[in-house]
């Protein structure tokens, strides 16, 4: 073990507790609204040497040092704490906060008191609305979680928790897990869309998911959307939500607040159409009240 990796492990370690881990907050935008339903919550490590750090490289610390399981118990709990204060800060208004979500790893959807950790915590002081708080796991993820998942994902559900797939396209199950698993919200892999959509039969097959999809009660979004004529193509094709610098740039703590109530935002939203420039600020878009 080096100097570095032991250097890493202890400022880790203090991390939990300094204010140097937090998150970043990428906003999802109605594609005929222009609202704001949803943001995810993006985990980055401030390291005081090594710069902004992203999730991938924080989780990769932490197993290393044997704290996966405590940075995961550390994201979900700060995760519904800062909803908490979102529906807080809303309080008296007509304002219904964006719902928040936060990204779960096959880690963590294995350990046998995670639906109990979550539910508890949802519940802790009083119980949010809900659909106010959601889980996003990879379709690998829940392709290969086995029979036990559909009554998890059936119980988080009925306690309040939404549910939803990300990266779909990415792995060989995508329609058996648009058919087979209660979902709340699929997230459609750009690259995977990108690739489908090159000639009309993609097309066809693209839209049949939606449909599904649409049928299963499902929203459908688009992430990675980098520009007003894919925003615009992905509407025409029925998908629902987008996220991307084609909308918005991952907010800090205080900024996704200051879009959770609405402030210096104008009282039209507008949502970017072909033959825009795209915009990738904040300021076009309005939380859902």
């Amino acid at each position: 073990m080096t100097e570095l990796d032991l250097a890493l492990i202890r400022a880790l370690y203090a991390a939990f507790d300094d204010g140097t881990l937090r998150f970043s907050f990428e906003p999802e935008v109605d594609l005929r609204t222009g609202s704001v339903p949803g943001m995810t919550a993006r985990l980055q490590w401030a390291h005081p040497e090594r710069g902004l750090l992203d999730a991938a490289d924080v989780r990769a610390v932490a197993r290393f040092a044997g704290l996966a399981d405590q940075l995961d118990l550390w994201a979900l709990r700060a995760a519904v704490t800062e909803c908490r204060t979102w529906h807080r800060m809303a309080s008296g208004s007509q304002i219904r906060p964006p719902r928040l979500w936060l990204h779960i790893g096959s880690r963590q959807l294995a350990r046998a008191t995670f639906a109990a950790e979550v539910i508890g915590l949802v519940r802790d002081r009083g119980a949010l609305p809900p659909g106010a708080v959601g889980l996003a796991f990879t379709e690998e993820t829940l392709g290969r979680a086995g029979p036990s998942l559909p009554p998890l994902l059936d119980r988080l559900r009925a306690s309040g928790v939404a549910v939803a797939v990300r990266a779909f396209g990415s792995w060989i199950g995508s329609p058996a897990t648009l058919d087979l698993l209660p979902l709340d919200l699929v997230r459609m892999d750009d690259r995977f869309l990108r690739a489908t959509l090159r000639d009309i039969e993609g097309e066809a097959v693209f839209a049949s998911m939606v449909t599904l999809a649409h049928r299963r009660r499902a929203a459908v979004l688009v992430d990675g959307v980098d520009s007003a004529r894919f925003a615009a193509r992905v509407t025409d094709l029925g998908c629902d939500r987008a996220a991307g610098p084609a909308f918005c740039p991952p907010l800090s703590v205080d900024d996704a607040r200051q879009l959770v109530l609405g402030r210096g935002r104008p009282t039209h939203a507008r949502v970017p159409r072909a033959d825009d420039t795209p915009r990738p600020a904040p300021h076009d878009m309005q939380p859902t009240a």
